[in-house]
């Protein structure tokens, strides 16, 4: 993910950085979304020039991170700026309260994807280009309803998210390859025997344990990830085993809340649906 940019003429390496950042959400965009939130300390390690861009976006300050990273990508345009811009558009439907059928939802998919082939135009080996493109692909199909075009993004968003897996061990992309696997392993035979003989093509198949295994790998890089703790439990309730899934979810409710600045809405629709299932005196999140 080291591309190069030239300033006057001489070459700026992308060195990274894994330092800490705390902050608080801006006042316009927390609002929107998930509401009040907690200060963010979320290590992530990114490019030294892209770090002002990407402290605004842990705030969830996404406009000033996307005016930020659009001003440099005028100035130097590499990979990284625009894989980060990809994201920023990504991060923008939770800031907003633009997720689920909300109209600007498939217009902020659309800017991830173009910022996310533009990456791989400028660098095909770009780790982020190929990790915002899988999440784009996959989310864009299913805002179409179509099951063509999910059938066949399905192909595309795998090789995206293990090109990303092969390049740096791209956490996204092993959370993004363990929902596909969950998606497709929950996919009844006989409708997968129906749609591939309708579509004539071969649907992918997918696997419960290989969900599971991308899960441990994101926390490999992010111990107590209560996010990937609350996946999880919902892949072993699709596999039928409630023990473990009720063992995992209590993980998920006994972590503190990920230091992530959309962790709290995807935490919110996981509760809402599995709250009444495994509940009875749980700690709350704080």
């Amino acid at each position: 993910m080291n591309s190069g940019i030239k300033k006057n003429g001489t070459a700026v390496q992308d060195t990274q950085s894994s330092q800490t950042f705390s902050g608080q959400s801006s006042d316009t965009e927390k609002e929107a979304g998930c509401g009040g939130l907690p200060d963010y300390q979320f290590a992530e390690r990114v490019p030294e020039y892209l770090r002002e861009g990407y402290d605004a976006l842990m705030r969830r300050e996404g406009r000033r991170a996307i005016e930020m990273w659009k001003s440099l990508y005028e100035r130097f345009p590499s990979a990284e700026v625009c894989g980060h811009l990809a994201r920023a558009y990504y991060y923008q439907i939770y800031f907003l309260g633009h997720d689920g059928d909300h109209p600007k939802h498939i217009d902020h998919i659309r800017e991830m994807r173009r910022w996310a082939e533009r990456a791989l135009c400028l660098n095909c080996n770009s780790s982020i280009g190929h990790v915002m493109l899988a999440g784009a692909l996959g989310r864009e199909s299913q805002l179409s309803g179509s099951l063509k075009e999910i059938i066949r993004s399905a192909w595309q968003v795998r090789h995206h998210a293990e090109r990303a897996i092969e390049i740096d061990n791209n956490w996204i992309g092993h959370y993004i390859l363990a929902m596909w696997h969950r998606e497709l392993a929950s996919l009844n035979p006989g409708v997968r025997a129906v749609v591939q003989i309708l579509n004539g093509r071969k649907i992918p198949r997918g696997t419960y344990e290989e969900s599971i295994h991308h899960f441990e790998e994101v926390l490999e890089i992010f111990p107590n990830n209560n996010v990937v703790y609350a996946e999880m439990a919902c892949t072993y309730y699709e596999m039928g085993d409630l023990v473990k899934a009720r063992e995992v979810y209590r993980k998920c409710l006994a972590a503190p809340m990920f230091r992530h600045p959309i962790a709290p809405c995807f935490i919110e629709k996981i509760r809402k649906r599995f709250d009444s299932i495994f509940l009875v005196d749980e700690p709350s999140l704080t």
